[in-house]
């Protein structure tokens, strides 16, 4: 039987809904969102939903900046690499184990860039954030 993509909203909602069931079963990650983050799934699932389809499919829907919200959690509880390794691997196993197809494998790209981008931006110095946001 062929993997859907994730190419669809409903797919990207399943996709996410099936992440997020890994993210707060994994005992590495789910201090982090539950404890630092303190997220409330019935605000927080609609919301990441938005931010794939925007990331997918171009819906405008999503609008928030998410390298503040991730600031934030990140003073309250820091974000090591195992952190962004361990969320990565779950996400390519979230997307291996159901998606597949050409949505699919760019959302595996794209969350790669996502992770490593978010690693080297919260780990940067605020003066090396100013200066790389001035350019």
């Amino acid at each position: 039987m062929a993997r859907p993509d994730l190419d669809s909203p409903e797919q990207i909602a399943a996709f996410v809904d099936r992440f997020y069931q890994r993210l707060l079963a994994d005992p590495q990650l789910r201090p982090i969102f539950i404890d630092a983050a303190g997220i409330d799934l019935p605000t927080h699932l609609p919301r990441i939903r938005a931010y794939w389809r925007k990331m997918l499919l171009g819906d405008p829907g999503y609008r928030r900046h998410t390298m503040n919200i991730h600031r934030v959690v990140h003073g309250r509880r820091p974000f090591t690499p195992a952190d962004f390794e361990r969320w990565l691997a779950l996400f390519t196993a979230t997307l291996d184990g159901g998606f597949a197809g050409p949505f699919s494998e760019r959302a595996r790209r794209l969350a790669t860039r996502i992770a490593a981008n978010m690693q080297a931006g919260l780990e940067a110095p605020c003066d090396e954030r100013r200066a790389v946001r001035d350019e």
